[in-house]
């Protein structure tokens, strides 16, 4: 929404990287935790620390306004990249934002344990919360994606460890492409690897039943820029990062990620994506 959009900020909007609105789902209360599963650049758990970490939500400087000693919610965002890691850490600490409020580990959704062991997360427990268990099991209230289980191999295990991690009454708002029902990527045509990947969306809910997830829903996603106003995107110079070349033409642009179609899939340039795909959000609950 467009007040989403202001709480994100100009300066991180032009990194959104999603592919729908998780947050409209996940419906993020003050004080919870939050976990966000391939964070990227960061939109997603900045906009979830307006509403975690502080009871003004979208009417309060929540930088500022978020309790300091974890009684005001934390997030939590992971992602594979170490690039991006670095990027988003930089940007938390722009924003005002300590160890409290929000964190970015490196690490991957079919690892999850890995990421949390690695970093110590979450930390030992204060003297008031000795009762309370300090694994990262059970840990969270809210589980969130934004386009990154599009990218997963493995949906099965992705799906288990959100469970894992998700408190008993968590819930999770998972945004992902998928093929849809009754179709399949035509075998005599090269795809790119993402389409691959993506899940056929009949057998999601059936993989969220298996693993133990309740009132599992299919929510259908329009895109979350409809009808704003966002620049057009320009080619990225392959000899330059965006940002680099942002700062160069002195304006703000959004860079396409995967560039001109090569020759090998340039079927897709006329091809009806809707009939085939579809984005949704995929909501259940521990």
């Amino acid at each position: 929404t467009e007040d989403d959009m202001d709480i994100i900020g100009e300066d991180d909007i032009y990194n959104f990287q999603g592919v729908a609105n998780p947050h409209k789902v996940a419906n993020i209360q003050y004080e919870e935790r939050v976990l966000d599963i391939g964070c990227g650049l960061g939109c997603d758990s900045f906009l979830a620390v307006a509403y975690a970490c502080s009871d003004k939500g979208r009417e309060g400087n929540y930088a500022e306004d978020a309790e300091k000693d974890n009684g005001g919610g934390m997030v939590v965002g992971i992602d594979l990249s170490v690039k991006e890691i670095q990027h988003v850490k930089t940007r938390a600490a722009k924003r005002g934002y300590d160890r409290n409020q929000v964190i970015f580990l490196e690490g991957d959704a079919e690892k999850l344990n890995l990421a949390f062991e690695k970093e110590n997360f979450p930390p030992s427990p204060s003297s008031d919360e000795k009762q309370k268990s300090s694994s990262y099991l059970n840990f969270f209230d809210v589980a969130i994606s934004n386009g990154a289980f599009c990218l997963i191999p493995d949906k099965r295990k992705a799906f288990q460890n959100v469970y894992n991690v998700l408190k008993t009454g968590g819930r999770m708002a998972i945004s992902t492409t998928t093929i849809l029902p009754s179709k399949a990527l035509d075998s005599n045509l090269e795809w790119p690897v993402c389409m691959r990947m993506f899940e056929h969306l009949d057998e999601i809910v059936s993989i969220c039943d298996e693993i133990g997830f309740k009132n599992v829903r299919i929510v259908d996603a329009e895109s979350p820029l409809e009808g704003l106003e966002i620049p057009e995107e320009e080619e990225e110079d392959d000899h330059i990062g965006a940002t680099e070349a942002t700062e160069q033409k002195g304006q703000k642009k959004r860079f396409k990620i995967h560039g001109r179609y090569s020759k090998e899939f340039e079927h897709l340039e006329d091809m009806d994506m809707d009939a085939l795909c579809k984005v949704v959000t995929v909501y259940g609950e521990k």
